[in-house]
């Protein structure tokens, strides 16, 4: 076994290029992520012994010129935290301590460009996670200048040479609107996400409106689109919003996690039945949540959690240095049925 020379921390992707694999690699057989190979494994194994390399190496990490800390950039906007949020950070910071880091949420507002270049400059993290992507995103370029790594969760209108991970919004978009139109719902509504957030160009909220908008036209279904509020009174105004817009609507497809027990109650104070007269289906909504809801919602999208494990893995192998080209992730949405769909009830006459 080579001695260690304690002046050099090993990193991950000295460990691939000794192994002869990619920094990826090693990161899976670390973490269970994908399958790996027993001889692949053992190599990874054998080089790690060779080089020294532990996961856990945040104090040996003083040695080197990282702090071993990425920031994750989260603008809550005084908002609430929804369960699918705390799946996105707690994915992101298990698979960073995993792999010898440690993750602190920076809370700051988007437009903090100034206390964001602060903490680019400081040297304090050795790269930054972005959540809530806007289509045109400035703290990029602040990141940019600073010479920070960085990799998103979501993505900008061009994300050209960019590290993310992201949802297929038109795949969740397809598989929400042909789930209800299979059922023979002909009228829907879409309860978005409030109106500050389409104003900022919030990527999620204008790629799914958009692909939830193609996936009507598509199936020939007549949609109502809406904005709301992050709240239970937000979903319970959405409902009767919708139901003044367009009386027949049997189905309402929510990106709003923390709206839709508004949704529900509301429909129920209106006398219709969840699913017997109207269906609800949530996306982006995890399954924590969806079990708590009377009846349970039925969802699509994909795990939060392994989105955050996914730009955590990005973000880590662009600062140890082991990718040269942009690694981007779309991950398909997952239809879960529970008891909130169901079949169109007679009222739907168009």
């Amino acid at each position: 076994m080579a001695a260690e020379d304690e002046s050099v921390v090993p990193t991950m992707a000295d460990v691939a290029r000794l192994a002869g694999v990619s920094a990826s690699t090693v990161s899976y057989a670390l973490t269970g992520a994908r399958p790996i190979s027993a001889a692949t494994r053992e190599r990874i194994q054998h080089a790690m012994d060779d080089l020294g390399y532990t996961p856990n190496a945040f104090a040996r990490g003083l040695k080197s010129k990282r702090s071993r800390l990425i920031a994750l950039l989260f603008p809550r906007g005084g908002r609430d935290l929804g369960l699918s949020t705390f799946e996105y950070i707690l994915g992101a910071s298990d698979h960073a301590q995993e792999l010898g880091y440690h993750l602190l949420l920076w809370t700051t507002e988007a437009e903090a460009l100034d206390e964001l270049a602060r903490l680019a400059g400081q040297g304090l993290v050795d790269g930054a996670l972005l959540m809530e992507v806007r289509l045109r995103d400035r703290r990029l370029a602040v990141l940019r200048k600073a010479g920070l790594p960085f990799a998103m969760i979501g993505r900008t209108a061009d994300p050209g040479t960019l590290d993310f991970a992201d949802t297929d919004f038109d795949q969740c978009a397809r598989l929400a609107v042909d789930h209800l139109a299979g059922l023979g719902h002909r009228r829907l509504g879409f309860v978005n996400l409030d109106a500050s957030a389409i104003a900022a160009g919030r990527g999620n909220a204008i790629r799914l409106r958009d692909g939830v908008l193609r996936a009507a036209a598509a199936s020939q279904v007549q949609i109502t689109t809406l904005t709301c509020e992050s709240s239970i009174g937000g979903g319970r105004g959405a409902l009767a919003e919708l139901l003044a817009r367009d009386a027949a609507a049997t189905a309402v497809i929510a990106f709003n996690e923390q709206a839709v027990p508004g949704i529900m109650s509301a429909a129920t104070d209106r006398g219709l039945r969840i699913p017997a007269d109207f269906s609800v289906l949530s996306i982006d909504m995890p399954a924590q949540a969806a079990l708590m809801t009377t009846p349970t919602m039925t969802t699509v999208g994909p795990t939060a959690a392994v989105m955050g494990r996914a730009a955590t893995a990005m973000l880590i192998e662009r600062v140890e240095g082991g990718t040269s080209g942009a690694t981007q992730m779309l991950f398909d949405g997952e239809l879960v049925l529970r008891e909130s769909t169901g079949p169109a009830s007679d009222h739907d006459t168009a």
